[in-house]
């Protein structure tokens, strides 16, 4: 059974072109190469941030195609967003034979309040008895109709051989620390989706990230996990105020926010806008985040890795 190792798997936009429908694979490329080259441990493709809902099978199958033939020894995580359990099982061969070694998998949630936590331990394990790749739960409530996973169900699923760890997008600490300091839980890696959360993260025994904001700035979440690791603490813990620092364009602007500071830090790309309806600009008033940015810009000139 094969576990993410510990470091940050950075959650990427899908590129496109002027046209705002193109898709930019030589810049999607690009993009996982400066990632890897600044030590970056995996790339995660089609979440939230990669537009995974406004991609076809096709495409989302070819991007990670591209990324698994142009950026070798880079571990790629697919994220999976079906409400159709065979939908779901087929997506995951899909991104599978195209190159994924694990699967991020959300909760169907269609029917939102109406799915039991028995009828979500039910279904990831249909998924897992199916998956080709190993699969991590992914509990992200903001996008899954307030369906939440609850610690007893995440418990539950896993003792599955082939489900081996969790991504949560919520700020609930309390369910983190239920999961990483459960000592009868194995062999199963939680990472968290926010960066501002990291360290707090790692002191329970978190393995790393998937935060977006790490597409600009690979570097200063790199650092921040070797510094813990280190014992070097007052450094982890500067490098931690930084990141909350930078963190204010996704929770100011959300997608449209991530792509801007991505583009404004790296360069990559010809634009920051989305497929419809992510095609307008929505970041008026960017401008106030300016210290914001520039505190998170020092901080990622100010490590090396």
């Amino acid at each position: 059974m094969s576990l993410p190792q510990k470091g940050v798997y950075t959650p990427v936009p899908t590129f496109f072109k002027k046209d705002l429908n193109t898709i930019d694979f030589a810049t999607q490329v690009a993009h996982a190469k400066f990632l890897q080259d600044n030590g970056i441990k995996g790339i995660t493709l089609l979440g939230s941030t990669g537009e995974n809902a406004h991609l076809t099978r096709a495409e989302r199958a070819e991007i990670v195609k591209q990324i698994h033939d142009n950026v070798k020894g880079f571990t790629i995580v697919a994220g999976i967003a079906q409400n159709c359990l065979q939908e779901t099982i087929e997506e995951i061969e899909s991104v599978a034979k195209s190159g994924a070694s694990f699967a991020l998998v959300l909760p169907s949630s269609y029917f939102g309040p109406s799915i039991t936590q028995e009828a979500l331990v039910e279904w990831y394990t249909e998924v897992a008895d199916n998956s080709p790749i190993p699969v991590l739960i992914y509990v992200y409530p903001g996008v899954t109709n307030n369906v939440n996973v609850a610690p007893s169900t995440i418990k539950t699923l896993s003792s599955h051989k082939n489900i081996v760890g969790i991504k949560f997008s919520h700020n609930d600490v309390t369910s983190y620390s239920e999961i990483s300091l459960d000592e009868e839980i194995k062999d199963f890696v939680c990472l968290t989706g926010l960066g501002h959360l990291l360290l707090p993260a790692l002191s329970i025994g978190f393995k790393g990230t998937v935060d977006a904001i790490s597409g600009a700035y690979p570097k200063i979440y790199t650092r921040l996990i070797q510094a813990f690791d280190e014992g070097n603490f007052k450094e982890a813990q500067r490098l931690q105020l930084a990141i909350i620092r930078g963190e204010k364009c996704v929770s100011e602007y959300g997608v449209i926010g991530i792509k801007r500071i991505i583009y404004e830090a790296t360069g990559f790309g010809e634009t920051y806008l989305g497929r419809m309806p992510l095609n307008k600009d929505t970041t008026a008033g960017w401008e106030k985040l300016d210290k914001f940015i520039a505190e998170i810009s020092e901080g990622e000139k100010s490590v090396t890795i």
